[in-house]
């Protein structure tokens, strides 16, 4: 089961297919 974030592109590495995603006044989420 996935987990849903809402948030900003903040880096993603479209070779590796991995990045991260910036929340709004929370941590960044890694996602791939």
């Amino acid at each position: 089961m996935s987990e849903s974030v809402e948030g900003t592109v903040k880096w993603f590495n479209d070779e590796k297919g991995f990045g991260f995603i910036e929340q709004e006044g929370g941590k960044d989420v890694f996602v791939h």
